[in-house]
């Protein structure tokens, strides 16, 4: 009876040794999947990206791509909103799943998180006065008076001192004649709003300031246009706690649908209900 209770209880251990196996070898997205929902952080106050309307409901671009994607995922999407470096700090300790939440991927967070491809973008933009007829192209505004907001990404492109990690940067050949640099975007984009060349020549900012100002009209008049084609785009991706085991085949699998979500031209077209243009790279 003892070598029986003896041979039981061996085979008792090593079934629940297995089954301790194979629970420790489920992915993040298996458990995902058995929950039949998706846990999503994202921000309460920060439109047209994600805020709260009138009715007291999340709304918003990141929203909205939320929601598609757990559609194509075939699971219920559930928002919370922590607070922003919780986070970027990582080690959720499962109290969300992923974060959408217009997130740039740099080499500090990458240490606490993982990151999918970018599902769409910042680019930088470059404007010149409505009335201008001289300046056609990029190469045009060397030597030009050329207004940016300070301690910015732009700036420092402009000054060929900036590095994105993921993202080859390609500087211009040609030169500003002066840099002029202001507190905010709104600053020098009322200074172009007084007539070409009379303050500046051109702005740089990101597309969706420039398009914002347009839409809106800067409250007094914004008789501006863009020029050329974004020099550069500033990622921006899902996030996920890279202290959370097997999370790999989430990513790849959140990967997979932002690929289909490009180029069905679903990101396409929730940008431009949201920004009113096209924020969104090629992949």
């Amino acid at each position: 009876m003892k070598k029986m209770f003896c041979v039981f209880t061996l085979i008792l251990s090593i079934c629940i040794s297995i089954a301790s196996m194979a629970s420790a070898q489920e992915s993040v997205l298996d458990d995902i999947m058995k929950a039949g929902t998706i846990v999503v952080s994202t921000d309460a106050n920060y439109a047209p990206q994600s805020y709260l309307n009138e009715k007291g409901e999340l709304e918003g671009f990141d929203i909205s791509v939320a929601k598609e994607m757990g559609k194509r995922l075939g699971v219920k999407v559930k928002f919370v909103t922590p607070d922003w470096d919780l986070i970027t700090a990582g080690k959720w300790g499962k109290r969300w799943d992923v974060s959408i939440g217009s997130m740039t991927p740099t080499a500090e967070r990458k240490n606490a998180l993982l990151f999918t491809i970018p599902y769409y973008s910042s680019p930088a933009q470059f404007a010149v006065h409505a009335d201008n007829t001289t300046i056609k192209t990029l190469a045009d505004l060397a030597g030009k008076k050329i207004g940016v907001a300070g301690e910015t990404t732009n700036e420092r492109y402009l000054q060929r001192d900036l590095s994105i990690e993921d993202v080859e940067v390609v500087f211009q050949t040609w030169e500003p004649g002066r840099l002029v640099t202001y507190p905010t975007d709104a600053n020098h984009i009322e200074d172009i709003s007084l007539g070409d060349g009379v303050r500046l020549d051109a702005v740089f900012t990101s597309r969706q300031t420039l398009a914002e100002a347009i839409a809106s009209g800067c409250k007094n008049g914004c008789p501006i246009k863009m020029l050329g084609e974004p020099p550069y785009y500033e990622p921006l991706s899902f996030a996920l706690d890279k202290s959370r085991a097997n999370s790999e085949s989430l990513v790849d699998k959140l990967n997979e649908i932002i690929l289909s979500m490009n180029r069905d031209g679903t990101l396409v077209a929730l940008s431009e209900k949201f920004y009113k243009t096209n924020l969104i790279p090629k992949l």
